[in-house]
């Protein structure tokens, strides 16, 4: 077994005991938080907008329902800070942001918390991630509208939503493909006609185009005049 462990692997830590706060110290590596001691012992690190939101002092008491809640409240604190990071890198689809979320270990509520204050944001909506995505695969390297939906779905996007931005691209398969191969021709004049067939057929197989399409395409190639 590797030693390596995601944090979702991780054995859940135990709940923080109930009693008297007796401290709460700045982090020292992060100003935006703070740890928070319990009886004299360190019970838990919090997000200082809780602890301000909350007004926790030190002489408070706090019972295991009041610890649970800011410990819930900390964590989608925490997703909501990842979801920034992972949007900022690049647009995401809500149902993907989702699975991003959850893969880092946040719980349901946290990763919910999370996708729905980026909604409010307005940083995720779905229709508008479909029409760009399918717009930037199109005016870089096309690819057939089967392997554009099977994207947009493992991304998470509403089957309703991957119809719609597909449909409105106005996609041309066949005149996509055939550009496609007659740019990876231009690679191949040594070879064979057999050769360089089976190979624009297999490049063209793996941007998803169906036979109908490669046939086409092949039979088109054929008739080209030459360079």
């Amino acid at each position: 077994m590797s030693p390596f462990r995601s944090q979702r692997d991780k054995e859940p830590k135990p709940a923080p005991k109930p009693g008297t706060i007796t401290e709460i110290r700045p982090q020292q590596r992060d100003d935006t938080r703070v740890n928070v001691f319990i009886d004299g012992d360190f019970a838990f690190g919090l997000h200082i907008d809780l602890q301000l939101e909350h007004g926790l002092k030190k002489g408070d008491v706090l019972d295991e329902e009041a610890i649970a809640l800011l410990l819930r409240q900390d964590e989608a604190k925490k997703a909501i800070a990842r979801a920034l990071n992972l949007i900022a890198y690049r647009p995401r689809a809500a149902g993907e942001l989702a699975t991003k979320l959850r893969e880092k270990g946040f719980s349901p509520d946290a990763v919910e918390a999370a996708v729905a204050r980026m909604t409010d944001l307005g940083y995720l909506d779905d229709r508008d991630f479909a029409d760009r995505w399918v717009e930037s695969r199109q005016s870089g390297r096309p690819r057939s509208v089967r392997m554009l939906k099977q994207e947009l779905r493992q991304k998470g996007v509403d089957r309703e939503i991957v119809e719609s931005a597909v449909e409105n691209a106005g996609i041309d398969e066949f005149g996509d493909a055939l550009e496609l191969a007659r740019k990876r021709a231009t690679s191949m004049t040594g070879l064979d006609p057999i050769t360089r067939e089976r190979r624009l057929g297999g490049y063209l197989a793996r941007r998803g185009y169906g036979f109908d399409i490669i046939r086409r395409v092949l039979e088109q190639l054929e008739s080209d005049p030459e360079p």
